[in-house]
């Protein structure tokens, strides 16, 4: 019963994973605060209980990846992959201005490989860091010619911030694991523009502005563990990851097309003078979970996020690089298995339970405002009866704005998907 409805969903889930990544080019929409800088910075909750909302930095599943601590890649017996998707709907208010938005993304995929059982492991995958998805209109006017004009400014952005990931995970004893992880990040950042005048003597006007560069990164991690601590079969664990500053070389183009000797070709605007190069710099990152296990059936989870927007730099635009400030984001949640207890009995027993609730303090100052987030989450997990594959289902709600009501205020509706597959999914490793 289980291994059927796990194929359903597997099936249902695979038409929108391939539509996702068309959705995503028709519709260039998302946050209005992801226009500034490079984009609004992304979380990955943890791959087999996104319904607590945290990124899983202490939690360990032996059939399940871990993206969040590279230190758990070698605590491990069998090899593990996952294939996550993010769909989002986020309504936005801005006085009596209001819009509608949808987001689809494929947001996460990893592999991770045993190279010596519940020792060393080595990871590779494919994450988004930052996104910025958003369709913004202003109102302006100008002189020309001693003639008042008026003008209608629309931009549209899409892109962000991605990384390729490759690193190892060694469990140096039963009570610590450490871990490290090379990132290739890689950054493109599109920009459309058209102005509309209320003049017909001035023809409407478009232009393209693209930005792309790319930069190295470095990432460490550990993992504590201890059982018996408090009573006899608890577990306690604490996990701690660090992202160092990385730096990306940036370069820029602005592009339109013009009438040149009769025919529409497309030719570069910026002239010797302009800014054709730059820097992004991502900020140091600190992540850390405390995770408690009083019984097989209930998982307790805390974690803390700071992230260092205050130091990071976008050389092109200084007005949205003194925008930025530090963000910090803290939640907490649980997980309960009944299906462990093997005297359950019933249909809901069969499935896991997560639930949780985090503060996010933003990463913006829009006019001396922070922008926070308050986001519940509540997940399902769907278990394989045949293997230890299963699909992580986690549903979130969140309410974005300032305490000035003038600024956007949004709420956010969203689900993520995360097909976790293991065991004999994969070849069992060779060397033990």
């Amino acid at each position: 019963m289980i291994y059927r409805l796990l194929s359903i969903t597997v099936w249902a889930l695979f038409p929108a994973l391939l539509m996702a990544q068309g959705e995503e080019r028709q519709n260039h929409t998302g946050s209005a605060y992801s226009h500034v800088a490079f984009g609004e910075p992304l979380d990955l909750y943890a791959a087999g209980a996104s319904g607590t909302g945290l990124r899983g930095v202490s939690s360990f599943d032996n059939y399940v990846v871990n993206s969040a601590n590279p230190a758990l890649w070698g605590v491990g017996a069998y090899s593990r992959g996952a294939l996550s998707l993010d769909m989002q709907h986020l309504n936005a208010t801005q006085g009596v201005n209001q819009s509608a938005r949808n987001r689809y993304m494929i947001e996460r995929f990893q592999l991770i490989l045993p190279i010596q059982r519940n020792r060393l492991g080595l990871s590779v995958g494919f994450m988004p860091v930052t996104r910025s998805n958003f369709s913004l209109e202003n109102e302006g006017s100008m002189t020309s010619d001693q003639l008042d004009v008026e003008f209608l400014n629309q931009v549209e952005g899409t892109g962000g911030v991605n990384r390729a990931e490759a690193g190892l995970g060694y469990r140096i004893n039963s009570n610590i694991a450490v871990g490290y992880a090379m990132n290739y990040y890689f950054a493109s950042l599109n920009r459309y523009h058209r102005f509309d005048f209320d003049n017909a003597a001035f023809g409407s006007m478009t232009y393209d502005e693209q930005l792309t560069g790319t930069g190295l990164g470095h990432r460490f991690g550990l993992f504590l563990r201890r059982g018996d601590l408090l009573n006899e079969g608890d577990d306690w664990a604490a996990g701690f990851n660090i992202f160092l500053p990385t730096e990306l070389d940036m370069s820029r183009d602005v592009e339109s097309y013009r009438l040149v000797r009769n025919q529409n070709q497309r030719v570069d605007l910026l002239g010797d003078s302009s800014v054709r190069n730059g820097t992004i710099e991502l900020p140091l990152e600190f992540n850390m979970g405390l995770t408690y296990t009083p019984s097989r059936y209930f998982v307790l989870h805390a974690e803390w996020l700071e992230q260092k927007f205050g130091s990071a730099r976008y050389t092109f635009q200084a007005s949205q690089e003194q925008m930025l400030r530090n963000r910090r984001r803290m939640g907490g949640g649980f997980e309960f298995h009944p299906y462990r207890n093997d005297e359950a009995g019933g249909f809901f027993s069969r499935f896991k339970y997560s639930a949780g609730a985090s503060k996010d303090t933003g990463y913006l100052n829009v006019g001396g405002d922070t922008v926070d987030t308050v986001t519940l989450h509540a997940g399902l997990g769907i278990l394989s009866g045949r293997t230890a594959s299963s699909v992580d289902i986690g549903f979130y709600m969140g309410f974005r704005g300032a305490e000035n009501s003038q600024q956007v205020d949004e709420r956010i509706w969203g689900l993520k998907v995360t097909l976790n597959l293991a065991e004999i999914m994969f070849v069992p490793p060779m060397f033990q």
